[in-house]
Order: C-alpha cells, then sequence, then structure tokens
C-alpha cells in the first residue's frame, strides 16, 4: 500500500509542476525534461506516470482549471449579487492575478497552445471549461437559466481576454488600463442586468 500512495504522491507533484510550468510558458514552451527535474525526478520516470506529453498537458491543465476557479470563486456565494459580480470581476482582472502566471488561472496561458494541441488535451480542456463555466453561473445564479449562462460565458471571456491583453503589453500603464477598463465595462454591464 505505501508503494501505491508514493506513486500517486509523485504522480501529483508532476501534475502540479506541469500545471505551474504551463502556466508561465503555454503548453509549447515546458518541456518534460524541465519538468521532471522540477519534481525532483528523471526524465526516464515520466513514462511511469505518463503515456505522453499530451497526458501530462491534459491531466495539468485540467487540475490548474480545477484549483484556478476554486481560488476565483471562493467566498462570493456569501455577498449580495451585485457585489459578488463586482469582485468576481476584481478578482481576476487584477494585478496580482496578471503578476503571478504560474499560480493563476490557466486559460490566458494556454488556450493558444491547446486550439492547436491534440484531441485528449482539447477534451480535458472543454471538460474544464464547462465546469468553470458552471461554478460561475452558480454564483451568478439566475431565475432565467439562459440568461445565467450567456452572463457566465460572457464573464469568463472578458477576464481571460482582459489579462491575456494586459500580460502581452510591455507598457505597464497600457495593461493597468486594460485591467481597469475590464473590469468598469464588466461591472457596467452587470448593474445594466441588475436592474
Amino acid at each position: 500500500m505505501k508503494r501505491i500512495e508514493q506513486k500517486q504522491q509523485t504522480h501529483r507533484r508532476i501534475v502540479d509542476v506541469a500545471a505551474r510550468r504551463f502556466r508561465e510558458a503555454g503548453l509549447a514552451g515546458a518541456g518534460v525534461q524541465r519538468i521532471m527535474e522540477e519534481a525532483g525526478l528523471t526524465h526516464g520516470g515520466f513514462y511511469s506516470h505518463f503515456g505522453s506529453k499530451a497526458d501530462l498537458a491534459a491531466e495539468a491543465v485540467a487540475a490548474a482549471m480545477a484549483t484556478a476557479s476554486e481560488q476565483w470563486l471562493e467566498g462570493l456565494d456569501e455577498l449580495p449579487g451585485p457585489e459578488r459580480w463586482r469582485r468576481l470581476l476584481f478578482r481576476y482582472l487584477s494585478r496580482a492575478h496578471r503578476d503571478a502566471p504560474g499560480a493563476s488561472c490557466p486559460l490566458p496561458a494556454t488556450s493558444a497552445d491547446v486550439a492547436r494541441a491534440p484531441a485528449g488535451v482539447r477534451r480535458a480542456y472543454a471538460d474544464g471549461l464547462r465546469d468553470v463555466i458552471a461554478r460561475i453561473e452558480a454564483e451568478l445564479g439566475d431565475d432565467e437559466a439562459a440568461a445565467t449562462h450567456e452572463r457566465a460565458v460572457g464573464t469568463l471571456a472578458l477576464c481571460v481576454g482582459g489579462l491575456l491583453l494586459a500580460r502581452a503589453v510591455d507598457d505597464p500603464v497600457l495593461s493597468d488600463d486594460i485591467l481597469k477598463s475590464c473590469r468598469s465595462f464588466g461591472a457596467h454591464a452587470g448593474s445594466r442586468r441588475e436592474r
């Protein structure tokens, strides 16, 4: 039993390192050799845990999405509707989130790579994305399911796109402006909906 637990812990450590590296460098920029070294293991041990880098990427992206959405949405259910909406936007579209890609949402860092990835990675990504959308829907709960779904998808797209653009530019003033403008636009859209 001890051996099985140890293998599970090692597997989890590899996935955790890969999830961070993929968020920092994208799927293409994070090599198996470096991931294994950072996990304190040799490259040769990789195949006792995964059939391919794509298998690792599928698992790591799914794990990173789950962790990121939990952090993003934590405690929001205790807030009233308009404040919940505002806090959701401000948490995601923040300097702290922008400046810590290794510990943040994997969507801005991995989406372009996933679009060109093998089917298994794309499937895991889509499943994780559906889960994130469902969690946002639960937080933004509404009487009309179709409106809540549309709002959740739109919120996620605004947040991911805004963060991606804010990280991409080399001008800190422009980057801050992108975050602020996306928060303002999202809050305005949310307040119009609350009326």
